[in-house]
């Protein structure tokens, strides 16, 4: 891309013998100024990207008429300012102005009356509306407005003519030709970029097809789409989020790339106010030139250098949006055109089919789990359950028998309490296998454990209390809350057996980990405690990144388990 610093003569091809065609076409040309509107209209039409002809075509501009400063004001859909190029300027002084303008005062005297402008000083007119602070001082002033394929496509500025001369008759007529001539450059160049913008759809639509039809997980399918959706659109970043199955009223982010955006996946972001509520609710692209200065906010927090133009597109049309995506550019940057955001809405909708198959194929794969898991229950509750249950029976009834031996009395008793206890695992894990509700009919997790707390009150004498502290419900996940059901059930259990309390306290804090503790007050954990439940205790904790342990107090235990909060 050619720099936006100050313009440098481009090497213009001397090809004299195409001049008599320039000169037959632009009357009122001199010969010479028909062969620099020949070389100049050849130099704009050297490359086939739009940006870059687009740059080309104020270089060549500026050098032509001898100006100091060139812009070139493309315009958008709103039929305001949408991109705007400089020449003559660097970066610093670029940055230092702030915004690009979008068409008003002198500037946008050209959009409301699109004929060529020529001024002997732009301060001195009534339609300036002045300079912003650190711009350049500049005098002279000639606009000219470009047209492509006969409808409005911008306006070219160009101020401060070298020398302190002012801007003449000739300087405009050689602008309007290379203009006009130019159209035909910018035309092809729009035409090759919306053929190159097509490939890229094409092939992210080929992408996501592939990995649907190899089975992909849902969340990998979603970060492609974000991927593809940020190449598509030539973005800095790109977010997907879907409607959380916790919260209705927010977006869950499932996928996000850029710079500033790597602690985004899992954050929870509300839907009233922003940018994501609007495409969700209306179904309907949401678009803005600059993030940053819209009323609204932007679908979640970027870095000041990122917010810049921004597309919001519903995953699915109105009544059956699935989610949003959202893409942004940096400030500074041009938006997005038309045909872009349309090729975005496209390929969203597109996105949300893949969606919905791949959530269906992960439905049919867990509905397989599900029916496995109620098997074994099943055969576990009829069969193992059963035999162990009869086997506890007759070994009670031969301990009865050995009155004379109370040694052996003693080892048979402690066989039927092992039975007792191996049967209660198992009904653990039954309880475990047993498939959880659906997303219809979910059940908070604290209404889990308080049913937990009652079901306990069947084999204690008292009834356990349980306190929380803050949002379990919302914050923690449902793979944490299983654990945390069977954790305090398998507590409880060893409390009923075991301790011989009087008390028993249950209490849930959430910080930047999930603490589970119980205390109690009774005789202790014994000395020959089998240790298979507290070590599938420790094992559950592990498997999530935390850590069990039991302390013995004077009198009773504290049982404390410990997770990391997963946001």
């Amino acid at each position: 891309m050619p720099p936006r610093g100050s313009a440098a003569r481009p090497d213009l091809p001397g090809r004299r013998s195409r001049a008599g065609h320039a000169r037959r076409r632009y009357r009122g040309l001199m010969a010479d100024d028909a062969d620099v509107l020949l070389d100049a209209v050849l130099a704009v039409g050297r490359g086939i990207e739009l940006e870059s002809t687009l740059y080309r075509l104020v270089q060549v501009a500026t050098d032509v008429v001898d100006a100091r400063y060139g812009a070139l004001g493309v315009l958008g859909d709103d039929g305001m300012i949408a991109q705007f190029l400089t020449v003559g300027l660097d970066d610093a002084e670029i940055a230092a102005i702030g915004p690009y303008p979008r068409g008003h005062g002198l500037l946008g005297e050209l959009i409301r009356h699109p004929v060529p402008l020529r001024l002997p000083d732009i301060g001195s007119d009534p339609r300036s509306v002045g300079f912003p602070p650190h711009h350049p001082p500049m005098g002279s002033f000639l606009g000219v407005p470009l047209r492509v394929h006969g409808s409005p496509f911008g306006n070219l500025y160009l101020t401060e003519k070298r020398g302190g001369a002012q801007f003449s008759e000739r300087d405009e007529q050689l602008v309007r030709g290379l203009a006009s001539a130019a159209s035909v450059a910018v035309e092809n160049a729009r035409l090759y970029d919306e053929a190159r913008l097509r490939e890229r759809w094409a092939h992210g639509n080929d992408e996501i097809s592939r990995h649907l039809l190899e089975g992909d997980a849902p969340s990998d399918v979603l970060a492609l789409v974000a991927e593809e959706a940020m190449r598509l659109a030539a973005a800095d970043v790109a977010l997907l989020a879907t409607v959380s199955e916790d919260s209705p009223d927010h977006l869950l982010v499932r996928a996000a790339l850029g710079p500033g955006t790597d602690d985004l996946v899992g954050t929870v972001v509300p839907l009233e106010g922003t940018f994501a509520a609007e495409a969700y609710t209306s179904g309907r692209p949401q678009v803005s030139h600059d993030g940053a200065l819209d009323g609204r906010e932007t679908l979640t927090a970027h870095p000041a250098s990122v917010v810049g133009p921004v597309a919001v597109l519903p995953l699915g049309g109105p009544g059956r949006t699935a989610g949003v995506l959202s893409v942004g550019r940096r400030r500074g940057t041009s938006p997005f055109p038309g045909v872009v955001v349309d090729a975005l809405a496209a390929f969203a909708s597109q996105a949300a089919v893949a969606l919905e198959l791949a959530e269906r194929r992960l439905d049919a794969a867990r509905l397989a789990v599900m029916r496995d898991r109620d098997r074994i229950a099943r055969d576990l509750h009829d069969l193992a359950i059963q035999r162990l249950y009869a086997t506890g029976l007759s070994l009670d009834a031969v301990g009865r028998r050995l009155e004379d031996r109370p040694d052996v009395a003693a080892r048979v008793g402690r066989a039927v309490d092992d039975l007792d206890e191996t049967i209660s695992l198992i009904r653990t894990t039954i309880r475990d296998l047993q498939p959880s509700p659906g997303p219809g009919r979910r059940v908070g997790l604290r209404a889990r454990l308080s049913a937990e707390i009652e079901a306990a009150t069947r084999t204690l004498p008292f009834k356990p209390v349980l306190r929380t502290s803050g949002p379990v419900d919302a914050l923690i996940q449902p793979a944490i809350g299983d654990h945390l059901v069977a954790v305090l059930r398998e507590t409880l259990s060893n409390v009923s057996r075991h301790a011989d309390a009087r008390r028993t306290d249950v209490e849930l804090v959430l910080g930047d980990d999930v603490v589970l503790t119980v205390t109690d007050d009774g005789c202790g954990i014994p000395a020959d405690a089998a240790p298979s439940g507290l070590a599938n205790l420790e094992h559950r904790a592990a498997d999530l990144g935390g850590e069990f342990s039991v302390e013995r107090m004077h009198p009773g235990t504290r049982v404390r388990w410990r997770v990391p909060l997963r946001r």
